[in-house]
């Protein structure tokens, strides 16, 4: 069995489309909205390929009009971008949004997946990096009892093993931060994780975000990010 595991979409629809895996489930992690120039488009084609979705802090913020509590340097672009995309979302795709689960638990090809947009522990907004250590991370699972623990919010990929599970994040498809500007997801094999990155046109990303309503530092901001990977860290 194969499983596609992806997260922080980010209205990227171009990154979306380079998933092409052939899969048996796509597991989301979250964060369909904000950023990127296609909110509609990515809350469809996740509707129609994923089979189950998790509410990230950006699809709260939107849903319930509360801070997403990002981070301050990308603050003015998740309010400017977020208000553009609470304009053009229908009430039918709020509501989408609103009824996503915080957190999943499941069994699939003989696994237990457990799934979580940040803090398994059910802190919606901590960043749980990399580098975080094993005692930290420890207690932020302690309690769940899954063969995979799946976390994204970073955009950061990670995979480290604390007993009987391994924690892994696929990074992000729709807006990478770890220095590589491909989509990034993994792919859970037979028990096995394998990451994988796709290029794609961020080009028509970009080419996009220019044609809305939002400051020309943010576009600024979005553009390298989206060509570099986050290669000057955010």
């Amino acid at each position: 069995m194969r499983i596609a595991i992806i997260s922080d979409v980010h209205a990227n629809l171009a990154a979306l489309e380079v998933v092409q895996e052939s899969y048996d489930f796509l597991l989301c992690l979250g964060d369909l909205v904000d950023y990127g120039p296609w909110s509609r488009e990515a809350i469809h084609w996740v509707q129609e390929h994923a089979f189950k979705v998790i509410r990230g802090n950006h699809d709260q913020a939107l849903a319930y009009d509360v801070d997403c509590r990002c981070s301050p340097i990308m603050k003015e672009a998740s309010i400017t971008t977020r208000a553009w995309h609470t304009q053009i979302l229908s009430a039918e795709e709020k509501e989408y949004l609103r009824g996503l689960p915080l957190s999943e638990h499941l069994e699939l090809g003989g696994a237990s997946f457990f799934l979580a947009h940040a803090s398994p522990a059910g802190d919606l907004y901590k960043y749980l990096r990399p580098e975080i250590s094993d005692e930290a991370l420890a207690e932020e699972i302690q309690g769940i009892d899954a063969d995979f623990i799946c976390i994204g919010h970073t955009h950061l990929p990670m995979l480290r093993h604390l007993g009987k599970s391994m924690i892994v994040n696929p990074g992000s498809v729709g807006q990478p931060r770890h220095g590589d500007p491909r989509a990034s997801y993994v792919v859970w094999e037979n028990g096995e994780i394998h990451f994988h990155r796709l290029l794609y046109d961020t080009d028509k990303t970009i080419a996009a975000l220019a044609q809305a309503p939002i400051p020309d530092s943010v576009l600024i901001q979005l553009s390298g990010i989206l060509h570099t990977g986050g290669a000057k860290g955010y």
